[in-house]
């Protein structure tokens, strides 16, 4: 492993080692067989490119594989990644440094990433505190960079617009820049890349994180400034949670009433009611294990969690209140989130909705 070692980098003056670490990690980029496990595009033969420091804080269901594809989706003419990574579950980051061929390293605190002069720092978070303590501590390590070598600071995690425009407007204090970049895609799409990216921020900023975002989206929407990226992504979940809902309730009815609930969901999907919560993620167990999905296959582990789609339909609704809009269908799919959160299904996906309105 070319990477300096903990303790060393510690033992060093913060420029000093992250100048050794980068050429290290150059050279060991550089070293690869284009045929390495963890390299699934070849690198280009053109000349020498630059070796771009990534952090990324949050490795969940979806960090995780969104921070794969950073590695493993080298793309042309892009930059080679060297990533720190760092999550409150320490076996999540050390396994994605296993399997990162010796490019990437776990980071020992949130400064540390703030303080190694990342090119990018990506932050995928559950919850608007979470973010506003991380981002408090990313900026107490992160300088005023002394050069032109600021940080992009992009997160992708789903908060209140209030919360992404204070981030922005603390890290532009410190000389940095900022993007609310919120996802929509589920863990199949963070795991494929091809997720939606829903982008706020200026145009210098969109442009220096394309190049990351390529690797981990089919989509990129530049919503506008500061906090329209995290609206844009509240509305959508507010939309998906009333989906499922339906979908749900569609799913139970039909088969009470003697239809086969493969044939209903491919009667669904060919019709007007078909959806993403109908064909990508249907919340039917037997349609899941025959259409190949994954969380209702699996008694609803590893989707989107229902405490989050709580977390999410909460923050919609203040903000609603917050412009005088009325939301019903919300103020209703909040309410069964919220009874299913307290049933002790919060960790489940969202689609565990079909079994409690069975009763199960």
């Amino acid at each position: 492993n070319m990477l300096i070692s903990s303790h060393l980098s510690r033992s060093l003056p913060n420029k000093v080692a992250l100048a050794m670490r980068r050429q290290q990690l150059a050279i060991a980029t550089m070293g690869e067989s284009r045929t390495s496990r963890i390299q699934t595009i070849p690198f280009s033969t053109s000349p020498a490119r630059d070796t771009a420091l990534v952090g990324f804080i949050g490795l969940g269901n979806m960090g995780f594989p969104m921070c794969m594809n950073l590695l493993t989706k080298q793309q042309d003419g892009g930059p080679l990644v060297s990533i720190m990574v760092l999550d409150t579950n320490p076996d999540s980051a050390a396994s994605l440094a296993a399997e990162s061929n010796g490019r990437a390293e776990v980071a020992g605190t949130v400064q540390e990433i703030g303080a190694a002069s990342c090119d990018v720092v990506f932050t995928m978070l559950p919850s608007c505190e979470i973010v506003q303590s991380v981002y408090n501590d990313l900026l107490q390590g992160a300088d005023k960079p002394s050069n032109d070598r600021s940080t992009l600071f992009v997160d992708c995690s789903t908060v209140a617009p209030s919360i992404s425009r204070m981030v922005h407007n603390e890290v532009i204090k410190k000389g940095h820049s900022a993007m609310d970049a919120p996802v929509s895609g589920g863990v199949k799409g963070a795991t494929d890349g091809t997720l939606t990216f829903m982008a706020g921020s200026d145009a210098v900023s969109l442009e220096k994180a394309m190049p990351y975002l390529n690797r981990m989206a089919r989509a990129v929407i530049h919503c506008g400034g500061s906090g329209t990226g995290s609206a844009t992504k509240l509305c959508n979940n507010l939309a998906l949670a009333a989906q499922m809902a339906g979908i749900c309730e569609a799913m139970n009815l039909g088969e009470a009433l003697g239809v086969d609930p493969i044939v209903l969901a491919d009667v669904m999907n060919a019709s007007t009611a078909k959806c993403w919560s109908c064909e990508v993620n249907n919340p039917h167990p037997e349609v899941a294990k025959v259409r190949g999905m994954t969380a209702a296959a699996k008694n609803y582990e590893g989707g989107f969690a229902s405490k989050l789609m709580l977390k999410d339909i909460g923050l919609a609704m203040e903000a609603a209140q917050d412009e005088g809009i009325a939301v019903p269908t919300g103020a209703s799919t909040k309410e069964l989130y919220r009874m299913i959160d307290k049933r002790g299904l919060g960790a489940k996906d969202f689609g565990v909705l079909l079994q409690f309105l069975r009763g199960e």
